[in-house]
């Protein structure tokens, strides 16, 4: 499995493509979908992965499942910031082109166990619910690979804003302590920004403000 990280929309948000030898996974295709079909080459996407439910980091799923007959995997906590401007879109009027609508095929709770690929390059991910930013927030962990997509929980040296619509600061304290339990090495790749890993981030176990 190939990964790389593609920018996508006015709030550069991290969208992450894997790449197998016959298949895509996105993670948060927040806009830009023909950039994103460009980056995929001829081989077909079967599944979309949401950390959350912002228009940033969803924006384009309407396209791509026009295209392609995607799995999207979405915490059902954020079920109702599908099509709601008010919920999805808080820091900017929504666009024409939102106006698709948008569908998850697969809501998943916290644990749950989610497989791709298939053979060889079959890979584990888990679902770590990290309410804070949204109530439906998670994290994907793939242990095996030491990889955390960690969405807009957590960023380099920062977490994520909780003053929209649905946001707690509370939760998203308890959210950063749950991750302050992963091997130190794990490296994280948040929804913007620059990458890091858990070692790095010692403020969310407490060891400073």
């Amino acid at each position: 499995m190939n990964l790389r990280r593609i920018f996508v929309g006015n709030l550069i948000t991290n969208c992450y493509l894997m790449e197998f030898s016959d298949r895509i996974v996105l993670v948060d295709p927040g806009d830009m979908p023909e950039k994103l079909l460009r980056a995929c080459g001829d081989l077909p996407i079967s599944d979309i992965l949401l950390t959350h439910g912002h228009l940033d980091h969803t924006g384009a799923i309407g396209d791509l499942c026009d295209r392609f007959d995607c799995r999207v995997w979405m915490h059902e906590a954020d079920k109702e910031f599908l099509n709601d401007d008010t919920l999805r879109a808080p820091a900017s009027p929504a666009e024409p082109w939102w106006r698709h609508d948008l569908k998850v095929t697969n809501f998943i709770q916290d644990g749950d166990e989610i497989l791709l690929g298939e053979g060889d390059e079959q890979i584990l991910l888990r679902v770590i619910h990290t309410p804070g930013h949204t109530p439906g927030s998670v994290c994907f962990h793939m242990e095996e690979q030491g990889i955390l997509f960690s969405g807009d929980t957590l960023f380099k040296g920062a977490e994520g804003r909780t003053d929209f619509p649905g946001g707690d600061h509370a939760a998203i304290k308890e959210s950063l302590q749950k991750l302050s339990t992963l091997p130190l090495p794990t490296s994280v790749y948040p929804g913007h920004g620059f990458g890091t890993n858990i070692g790095a981030e010692d403020w969310i176990r407490g060891k400073r403000a």
